[in-house]
């Protein structure tokens, strides 16, 4: 476990919460499964159902008929799937028998965490070790094997939002890239594999939507060759960020920037064309939301709405609500309770 200490700090890799079997309450698409507790028999083929179904449907075979001994966490979002696997030494296959008689189409972008894996395609064979992030197209036939077990995040993408978002076809042969934060890495295959491992061990119904938008921008950069394309995704994932995490009063210039996997002056100049800088775009949302909350009848007090917004000061928050909107937060909110009383 060495190697996965140095790609992720202790807080990324350490214990996080363990849903149910039927998923954690209020989050929909979320599942776990492990082959614990199950016999021993029948612990591939519950292994290969589950993932047929969840993820990729593939053909398992254990190593020196060791039992398997596997667990994944599963969030399927509007299009997106994402998956934390873990396992013990063995070896899945993605036939054409497969391919043939099931529905998925798209990629799979696999994020080592632990164990090296060989992975067989036509043109050859990878070999993929931690750190590293595997991107192939799921109908074309692979083996995949682990000799020493595995630990992974996996994101799938179905073919047609693949190919809109990235304006190309699915890749032929496998791609590859490095996603640890060590010189060299990409900084886009990192924040999206910080994405996926946040979002499986803090899952958030309010947030789902902009979560996949946020896989989808960082994957348009991840594979964007063009300039002025790369400004435009970056540009959309900072603002697919923000709104996320819009309530955050921490949020900031240098987290945005970290969060997309760019430099500050990089996002910068992504916001540049907009002639709304990023603070100001912050700041901006920010204002847009605590004016449809305090116009909705029934709002919580101003205070409040202030807090739940992100301002961490109520007086700063009046002075540039006023500024913008040419009222105070406390007249918007009366005219809205007046309309509701009538």
């Amino acid at each position: 476990m060495a190697v996965a200490k140095e790609l992720w700090t202790a807080d990324e890799l350490g214990a996080r919460p363990q849903p149910a079997a039927d998923g954690i309450d209020g989050i929909d698409g979320y599942q776990h499964f492990s082959t614990r507790g199950l016999r021993t028999l029948q612990r591939i083929e519950l292994w290969e159902q589950h993932n047929a179904q969840a993820l990729v449907g593939l053909a398992c075979r254990s190593i020196n008929d060791a039992p398997l001994d596997a667990s994944e966490d599963n969030l399927q979002l509007g299009h997106l799937r994402f998956a934390h696997v873990a396992a013990n030494a063995h070896v899945v296959e993605r036939s054409p028998k497969h391919i043939a008689t099931t529905s998925t189409d798209g990629v799979a972008l696999y994020f080592s965490l632990f164990g090296e894996a060989f992975f067989y395609h036509n043109d050859g064979v990878h070999l993929q070790r931690p750190g590293t992030l595997l991107v192939c197209d799921v109908n074309q036939p692979f083996l995949r094997g682990f000799a020493h077990g595995l630990q992974e995040y996996v994101l799938t993408v179905p073919r047609p939002v693949f190919e809109e978002i990235t304006e190309q076809r699915l890749p032929t042969v496998p791609l590859t890239r490095s996603f640890a934060d060590i010189p060299g890495g990409d900084v886009h295959a990192a924040a999206l594999a910080r994405l996926v491992r946040r979002t499986l061990a803090y899952p958030d119904q309010e947030t789902i939507v902009a979560t996949e938008q946020s896989a989808l921008e960082l994957l348009r950069a991840l594979l964007c060759v063009d300039d002025a394309h790369t400004f435009v995704a970056h540009r959309r994932a900072a603002l697919a960020y923000i709104d996320r995490n819009l309530r955050d009063p921490t949020i900031s210039v240098s987290r945005v920037a970290q969060a997309i996997g760019v430099s500050e002056r990089h996002l910068a100049r992504a916001f540049r064309e907009t002639g709304t800088g990023v603070a100001r775009t912050i700041l901006q949302k920010r204002l847009e939301l605590a004016r449809r909350i305090l116009a909705s009848p029934g709002s919580p007090a101003v205070h409040d709405v202030a807090l739940c917004c992100g301002f961490v000061s109520p007086a700063h928050f009046a002075r540039v609500f006023r500024d913008r909107y040419d009222r105070t937060p406390g007249e918007t909110r009366a005219a809205a309770q007046a309309v509701g009383a009538v």
